[in-house]
């Protein structure tokens, strides 16, 4: 049993069941006892609670990530400080991570891909317009959740539940950075990730998401990031100076249009990429109206995970995707 699991966190936060854990923080199913639901705490790793700055910055990035109210953003609910072991409570997601459903598929078809980056850059755009950067867009901090019916326990297959993407960690990677909890200035674990002047260890701006959510397209096309390797240091330092693969080399059948966007996302330049999360949503919904125009191309994978007719790109709604498993969150 985990340390935690049958703790009660400030008189009403039950923690039930460990969840995930990884470089910064451990997740956990946790029963409020309040107002009767379920919610998810995160346990970051311990701050030093004689490092007065560190704490504050940690209280201000929390408070600024729980005014964060957009539908396509995992809601904080509360803060807690308690024998110098710091949580944040949070919205419980039943799905599973955007991670796992690439893990499942390996290459999602490109108005899938679509769908969830407008949704991403939807969240983006008023996060950027607060003077406020994620700073670690990925996978794993991409949820899914459906908001209808059908659930076949996540096997990969199409449901009729529409899916909203839930994006989370707002503000705890400059939490961590702050308090010394990060390698070298490199995230641990998200390396494939990282932006040019993040890996160069420049001044960050709205771009540099616009740049993290342009490799997460990449994999979810292709099944792979645009840059592997054996250190976290030497695929940083591809981020920083190689230009990025055809994207069509591994799945040819990407449209070249929507190949061309992603490219412009990965441009090493700031001022090369999407000028904001609102031009590149526009550019992702005109390359979605475009691919619907087009000749469909027959599905290679089996029936059952064929793109469903029913399918619609709503503006700013839920599209829909394989129903969940068991929730999920990666810290």
């Amino acid at each position: 049993m985990n340390q935690f699991e049958g703790t009660l966190i400030a008189g009403r936060y039950e923690i039930r069941e460990h969840i995930a854990t990884g470089g910064m923080a451990s997740v956990f199913k946790t029963w409020d006892h309040r107002v009767e639901r379920i919610v998810a705490i995160k346990v970051l790793r311990s701050l030093d609670k004689n490092d007065a700055r560190a704490v504050e910055r940690f209280r201000r990035e929390a408070r600024a990530a729980a005014a964060l109210a957009h539908p396509n953003a995992v809601t904080i609910y509360d803060f807690v400080e308690e024998s110098g072991q710091y949580f944040l409570v949070m919205e419980y997601i039943h799905g599973p991570t955007l991670k796992q459903l690439i893990g499942q598929r390996r290459q999602l078809q490109p108005r899938e891909a679509i769908e969830i980056a407008v949704q991403v850059c939807s969240v983006l755009q008023v996060a950027h317009a607060r003077g406020f950067i994620h700073r670690d867009i990925k996978p794993q901090n991409i949820m899914l959740t459906w908001s209808g019916g059908g659930n076949n326990g996540g096997s990969g297959a199409f449901g009729d539940g529409g899916a909203w993407v839930k994006l989370t960690d707002f503000g705890i990677v400059r939490v961590a950075e702050d308090a010394g909890l990060t390698n070298s200035g490199i995230v641990l674990g998200t390396a494939d990730y990282l932006s040019p002047e993040q890996a160069r260890g420049e001044t960050l701006t709205a771009s540099s998401d616009l740049y993290s959510l342009g490799v997460v397209m990449f994999e979810m096309l292709t099944g792979r990031p645009p840059f592997v390797g054996p250190t976290a240091v030497s695929i940083a330092m591809q981020h920083a100076s190689t230009n990025p693969p055809s994207l069509r080399q591994f799945n040819p059948a990407i449209p070249p249009a929507l190949e061309q966007l992603v490219l412009r996302t990965l441009q090493k330049e700031p001022e090369d990429r999407f000028s904001s999360a609102a031009e590149m949503q526009q550019a992702l919904r005109h390359c979605a109206k475009e691919i619907m125009r087009s000749k469909p191309v027959a599905s290679t994978r089996p029936a059952a995970q064929a793109y469903p007719p029913n399918y619609s790109l709503g503006n700013d709604g839920p599209g829909r995707f394989p129903p969940p498993g068991r929730g999920q969150y990666t810290p």
